[in-house]
């Protein structure tokens, strides 16, 4: 579930690139200069480094102004101008002045590395790939272009490849943290676990506030059912990016685990409030709230993760079984319509469309669609007399005997359930608490009709108490 990845990659590789080519110029001696100048490429490199830390890369180019004639054309100075318009988002203006630069120094590995990342954000991978050739072809070893290669093996699932790739590239670069991460990450995928976590540790050890690795040790622990360091370390993870989305939800998934399930719910909802527009925090917070019994709060988490996942079947069952609750009658059946268009095969949804529509009191479209589905279907089924009977209204005889001729216990379980709840709707009490206790007798609550009998059972039941 990783949401705008690429773009914090290109730009972290922007920087780096900057950072290079900062070095370079603050290293040469510029034989032009002249004593009592206060302007030096040394100084002008450092202007542009605060600049970046307190501001954007705009903020930074703006400073080229100041630039006398004399270091119009200093190639470091240049170089890094292209890098900052890079990471400002002007390809065009970068594009060209690598062009230029280019023409002074074809065999520049730092120009090679901007101008691939270049193509890859002009979504142009023929030229990208190309590029990365041309600076491996110089320097096997080169640790941009193969984290690039890396990254191109993982997203195929290649991880054996994309794992060769990193090795070469921490051949280049011992300490490069990306490509020592990103071996991490194929190792966790390739369930190398032990080797995983040794190399997220190996970055911790350099670098304690690398907090993608303290996520992916959270993962190992979790997979390890070591509930308590998943936490510690999700919760380091956190600390060092409060505004991570998969953060927040992993460690809400955590702390779940470990029952607490108000720490979780903080979680689920801090990443909601920084990814509003995701679907995937709502669908765990809805899922406590609804296991904690918080069924109003549940059911517009589930609204909320249907508006965001209109393909997310599973979540219009539960908004369905909880609207049902709150006797919600036209949210429950617009929720089971769209179960129903899923899944046609389920005989769940079309009784419980029918049953929604009869407690709104609209017996002619609770006839008018019920009667499209029996058209369609086996009349011999045990499927077709039920529906059939709650099309009729007329309870059929013979049911109860049929239901208990069903070996599975399953599908028995269900239609007790939709005997019972013919019988509840009709206002036999007696009668539905009989198929509701039987529904409740099979301890089996591996159908979502379960729930719904329990809840009857004792509204039944309280109303006899009180008979």
């Amino acid at each position: 579930m990783k949401r705008n990845k690429g773009a914090g990659r290109i730009l972290c590789a922007a920087c780096a690139l900057i950072a290079s080519a900062a070095v370079v110029s603050c290293a040469s001696t510029y034989a032009g200069s002249i004593a009592g100048n206060p302007f030096t490429p040394e100084s002008f490199v450092e202007e542009l480094q605060a600049a970046l830390e307190t501001g954007t890369a705009q903020d930074a180019l703006s400073l080229y102004g100041k630039v006398p004639e004399r270091y119009a054309d200093d190639f470091d100075l240049l170089f890094i101008k292209a890098s900052l318009l890079f990471s400002a988002g002007q390809y065009q203006e970068s594009r060209e002045l690598c062009d230029e630069l280019q023409k002074r120094d074809p065999d520049n590995s730092s120009l090679l590395e901007l101008r691939a990342m270049l193509a890859r954000a002009s979504g142009n991978n023929a030229e990208r790939l190309s590029r990365l050739k041309e600076i491996l072809a110089k320097d096997k070893h080169n640790a941009m272009a193969n984290i690039e290669l890396a990254q191109d093996a993982a997203v195929k699932r290649n991880y054996k490849l994309a794992r060769q790739y990193y090795a070469l590239a921490l051949e280049g670069e011992p300490g490069n943290e990306d490509a020592l991460f990103g071996m991490g990450q194929a190792d966790y995928f390739m369930e190398n676990d032990d080797r995983a976590k040794k190399e997220f540790n190996q970055i911790l050890e350099r670098n304690p506030k690398y907090a993608p690795a303290w996520f992916y040790l959270a993962k190992l622990a979790d997979a390890e059912n070591e509930r308590f360091m998943a936490v510690k370390y999700a919760s380091r993870a956190v600390e060092l990016d409060p505004g991570n989305y998969d953060y927040l939800v992993d460690l809400g998934i955590y702390e779940r685990a470990m029952g607490h399930f108000k720490e979780a719910l903080e979680a689920w909802t801090k990443a909601i409030s920084i990814q509003p527009d995701y679907f995937l925090a709502y669908e765990y917070r809805a899922s406590l709230n609804d296991e904690e019994g918080n069924f109003p709060d549940a059911l517009s988490d589930y609204q909320k993760v249907v508006e965001l996942n209109p393909d997310y079947y599973y979540a219009y069952e539960s908004m369905g079984v909880l609207a049902v609750h709150e006797r919600k009658w036209a949210t429950a059946g617009a929720a089971f319509m769209k179960c129903y268009n899923y899944n046609k095969t389920n005989i769940s949804y079309p009784l419980m469309v029918t049953y929604c529509y009869y407690m709104l009191k609209n017996d002619v479209e609770a006839k008018k669609f019920s009667d499209s589905v029996l058209r369609k279907m086996d009349r011999n089924s045990m499927d077709y007399a039920m529906l059939r009977a709650w099309h009729d209204k007329a309870g059929e005889k013979p049911l109860p005997q049929r239901i208990s001729r069903l070996t599975n216990s399953n599908e028995r379980g269900k239609m007790y359930f939709y005997l019972a709840l013919f019988y509840d709707m009709m206002g036999s009490s007696s009668l539905a608490n009989e198929f509701y206790s039987k529904v409740i007798a099979l301890n089996s609550p591996m159908f979502f009709e379960f729930r719904i009998a329990e809840w009857n059972f004792k509204k039944v039941d309280d109303e006899d108490v009180f008979k």
